[in-house]
Formats: C-alpha cells, structure tokens, sequence
C-alpha cells in the first residue's frame, strides 16, 4: 500500500540546505528543464526571493521527496481591482523584471505525477487566491488535473520552433538547402553587403565568464537600443533582471552560451543562449540595424550560430523557444515544432469572475472597431474632384 504524500512548505531562505533534494529530484526527471535546474533556481532565489518571497514545497512519501516545486503568492491590481494570484516555480516577477520562464513543470520523480499534482491541488485548496498562473509549461496535463478540483482552466498554447541537428548533420551539415530559394538569397546578400561594410564575417563564442558578461553588455546595449527606437523600455532596463543573468554566468558559465556575429570589427548580432541537455536555447539578442538598413541582421546572426552550433557534436540542436514569429518560422523550416502552454486556473472566487467579466468585455470592445472596419466599404482612391 503506497504512503500517503504529505506537503512540507518552507522558507525560500532555507534553499541552500534543501538544494541537495530538489537537485535529486531535478537528476532524477527525464526531460526537466534548465528553468527546473538547481543552478538556475538558486540565483532566481539569490535575485527575486527578498522581493517575492517564494515558497519553497517539497511533496515527501514517507522521508522521502518524490516532487518539489516554488509557489509565489502576490496581489496585484488589475482593472482596478486587487487579484489574489500564485505562481508555479521562478515566476511572478514585476513585467519589467520577469525571467519569462519556459519548459516549466511539476518537478517530481517518475511515477509520481498524479500523486503530487493531487497534493499540490489539496495545498492550494486550502490557501487564499483567485488565479493560478501557471506559464510556459511543457505540458497541460497538471493544470488540467488541478482544475478538476480547483476551478476553471484557460489554456494558450504556444509554438517552439526547433532545428533538430541529427537530420543535417546526416546530409553533410547542409542547413541551408533546407531553407526556402528566398530566404537563401535573402541571406546571401546580407552576408556580402556586411562583408563590403566590414570585411569577413566570423562567429565568436565566449571563451570565459569574463568574456561572456563582456557580450552581454554589448548586446545589451543593442537590445535596448532596438527597443527604445519603438518607445518600449526592454527587458535590460530592469536592473534586477540583468543582475540575474549576469549573476547565472558568473556561477554557471558552462550553463550559458553568449555568441557573436561580426564583420571585421564591426558587430552584427549578439545572441544570449542557455544550454539544456545538449539544446541551445535562443533565449535573448541584440542587433545592429544602423549597419545596413537593407539588411536582416538578426536572420543572418540566428542562421550563422545555428550552422556553427551544428559543428560542435556535442550540441543536439537549436530552440527559437516559444512564439510565431516570421524569422523563427522561416529559419526552422520544416524542422520539428513543438508547443508550451500558458495555463490559467480561475478560481470560484467573487475577484476572480469579476475579472473574467471584465476581460471579456474588453475583448468584445477592442474587436468591436476591428469588425467594423472589416464591413465597412473600401474608399474610393480617387480624389474627389
């Protein structure tokens, strides 16, 4: 007869003597993610614990811990109103600071999963929330199991374009022929036009942390340029947020691989990419776009580091992460596509329904202007006389 799971909840200060049990149950998961790592939860904690003050719950069967996770409650306001929410693992960080955490999920050990789930839902039940938010999740299945007992579940499923290296490196490491005729052009051009501008076009990895949080201020730089040209602040605005990452480099540099893409001298294209299980994520970029104005630099920088990636055999392939954006389409090809869900759990609570009330009525008002627009007759081109 199986133990019943019993829940500990601690104080995320209490990390470092609890690390050894998350990190065998991290080891001990096929497929958990580098946003699950010991390495990666530990300097979120170091960063955003003091703000958020996350929950550090282990689920034991006996002594023994057969699944973990982080929960962080927080009332935020919105539409006016105060929403009770919690957050599964390193998330509920301010918009601005937010690590935007993917290929998360309820870590526990094989066999487990329904056992800690139905845990994690009788924790909950007994706490005071109105929303669970559950991002970037690898599947849907634990949030679909808590909504059971807890309440409504609202799913966004998310495409995560991925070039699997096996298929090219079999064909003689020929990524290029598997890209659309236009697109090869496309690329082709930028290619000569930078050479012109600069002179020969190199990849360049990080050698050392030094090195890489060198490239991160570089990128950085160019990041925030990017942004700030559409009115928009970007993520390195955030001082937290770039303290995290440059404390992650620092203490996890094997973890991290920081790439440049440049002409002679002059700079390209920067990328930030995380190493998961011989996976290169696409995690954060930077870009020249005052080189050459008649040029893509951010598709000719992810192209160059994939086919670089590709040389190195003890890489298995490159993650465009979650989003549909035209550039990670066109570079993945026909290249595996996979998905990661957002989940939302609303729970029965006054706050919450009144926010789903509302959510749905700004809906419903901004598409309002969108389908009349679409009714209304075409203008004639030609000027009145």
């Amino acid at each position: 007869m199986q133990t019943e799971i019993s829940t500990q909840v601690l104080n995320w200060r209490l990390w470092d003597e609890n690390t050894p049990e998350w990190e065998h149950l991290y080891r001990s998961r096929p497929g958990a993610s580098i946003f699950l790592s010991p390495e990666w939860v530990g300097c979120w904690l170091e960063s955003y614990g003091p703000q958020l003050k996350p929950e550090l719950v282990f689920f034991r069967r006996g002594p023994e811990a057969v699944g973990a996770c982080l929960l962080v409650f927080r009332t935020r306001w919105i539409f006016g109103l105060p929403l009770r929410q919690v957050f599964l693992n390193c998330a509920g960080e301010d918009l601005a600071d937010t690590t935007y955490i993917e290929f998360n999920s309820l870590l526990c050990k094989p066999g487990f999963d329904n056992a800690v789930a139905d845990a994690l839902a009788a924790h909950l039940a007994k706490r005071g929330w109105d929303i669970l938010q559950m991002p970037g999740m690898l599947s849907q299945d634990t949030a679909l199991q808590l909504a059971g007992s807890l309440g409504r579940c609202e799913v966004l499923a998310k495409p995560t374009p991925y070039v699997d290296f096996a298929p090219y490196r079999d064909n003689g490491g020929d990524f290029i022929s598997g890209l659309s005729s236009s697109t090869r052009k496309d690329l082709r051009r930028s290619q000569r036009s930078y050479e012109a501008i600069g002179g020969p076009v190199t990849v360049n990895f990080a050698r050392t942390p030094d090195e890489a949080i060198e490239m991160l201020d570089q990128m950085a730089t160019l990041h925030q340029a990017t942004w700030n040209a559409r009115g928009l602040p970007g993520c390195f605005s955030s001082e937290t947020f770039t303290g995290f990452h440059k404390r992650f480099i620092r203490k996890h540099f094997d973890h991290t691989r920081l790439i440049r893409v440049q002409a002679g001298n002059e700079v390209i294209g920067i990328l930030h990419c995380l190493l998961d299980q011989g996976r290169v994520l696409y995690y954060q970029s930077g870009f020249c776009y005052t080189l050459d104005r008649k040029s893509s630099p951010g598709k000719l920088t992810d192209y160059l580091i994939i086919v670089e990636c590709m040389k190195h055999p003890e890489l298995k392939g490159f993650d465009f992460m979650a989003g549909n954006l035209e550039y990670k389409r066109v570079l993945a090809g026909d290249s595996t596509e996979r998905a990661l869900y957002w989940c939302i759990i609303h729970r029965k609570t006054p706050a919450a329904l009144f926010y789903r009330m509302l959510r749905r009525l700004k809906k419903r008002f901004s598409e309002a202007p969108k389908e009349a627009a679409s009714a209304a007759p075409t203008p004639d081109p030609t000027p009145s006389s």
